[in-house]
């Protein structure tokens, strides 16, 4: 007998969001994962369909079967990477989307929910950062996604197409890798903290960010996915709160029980000083609360680095 249950595509399902959205809809859905296994967090489970392919395929998409709904994480993250291969960038994360969208439309899909990055942002010209923040991204990874962010506009516009747009902002959990350009302070002052050495603060420490736990990302996503009829198609995901780096620091000293003091470097050219996000909008519409504090999420991340 065939499923009754809706079909998801998730591409790059193998990541780190994948690796919390498989836990939220496995059980509610019938999973197809599209990943080309370059930055796999976790091997494909057994009760998926797994393809390997990489978006810039578009045959790749012409070979897969229809599914009800598209979850498009799939993406070229690293902003260093971007300013070397700009192009590489482009493809991956420009056509890449607008293969994605093609199979979405030519399936006439019910849902597809596109996930971005406070990347497309820049510098803040005010605090919080909402849905509505004008775009001016500083690298060509913030440039190829507020493209693929338009893309995605014009194609609900211009056909039709049921899309929402997610924005995480610095995103973390323990299945990420420590190179990850978002949270990877977090990773690295862990690293040092566990070695008995003290955290490295570049500049005075002032900077302020808003970390939000990956499987609170995954819940959120999932809101977005079975939403319908929402006012508005943008969320910013985060904690909605900040934290300064020198604070970020102390904390995971606090954890670690360590008698040890943050070292403070020369500043970083071109640091974003602040950078986080009003989350009043998918508070307000979706009822989406954070469930996990940073202090919970720290705490769990040095237990298990």
């Amino acid at each position: 007998m065939q499923s009754k249950r809706k079909a998801v595509l998730i591409t790059g399902g193998l990541g780190q969001i994948g690796y919390y959205l498989y836990k939220e809809l496995r059980n509610d859905y019938d999973l197809y994962i599209l990943d080309n296994k370059s930055s796999s967090k976790f091997e494909p489970p057994e009760d998926v369909i797994f393809i390997e392919g990489d978006i810039k395929n578009s045959d790749i998409f012409s070979d897969l079967p229809r599914t009800d709904m598209v979850i498009h994480l799939a993406a070229q993250i690293s902003i260093e990477k971007s300013t070397q291969s700009p192009l590489v960038d482009a493809e991956i994360n420009i056509l890449g989307t607008l293969n994605a969208l093609e199979y979405a439309l030519r399936h006439n899909i019910h849902k597809f929910v596109h996930i971005s990055s406070s990347a497309t942002f820049g510098h803040p010209e005010f605090l919080p950062i909402t849905e509505n923040h004008p775009k001016n991204p500083l690298s060509p990874y913030g440039l190829s996604k507020s493209v693929a962010e338009n893309y995605v506009k014009l194609f609900s516009e211009l056909y039709n197409l049921n899309t929402a747009v997610v924005i995480p902002f610095n995103l973390y959990s323990p299945i990420q890798d420590e190179n990850d350009p978002y949270s990877g302070v977090i990773f690295k002052f862990i690293k040092q903290v566990r070695n008995g050495e003290s955290p490295i603060i570049q500049g005075k420490g002032d900077q302020s960010r808003d970390f939000v736990h990956a499987k609170d990302a995954a819940k959120a996503i999932k809101l977005v996915l079975e939403a319908e009829d929402t006012e508005n198609n943008v969320f910013n995901i985060a904690s909605g709160t900040s934290i300064t780096i020198k604070d970020l620091a102390s904390l995971i000293i606090e954890i670690s029980g360590k008698d040890l003091l943050p070292q403070y470097t020369e500043a970083r050219l071109g640091d974003i000083k602040h950078s986080y996000a009003s989350i009043e909008r998918i508070k307000r519409e979706l009822d989406f609360n954070p469930s996990i504090t940073l202090r919970e999420g720290l705490e769990e991340l040095y237990s298990q680095s």
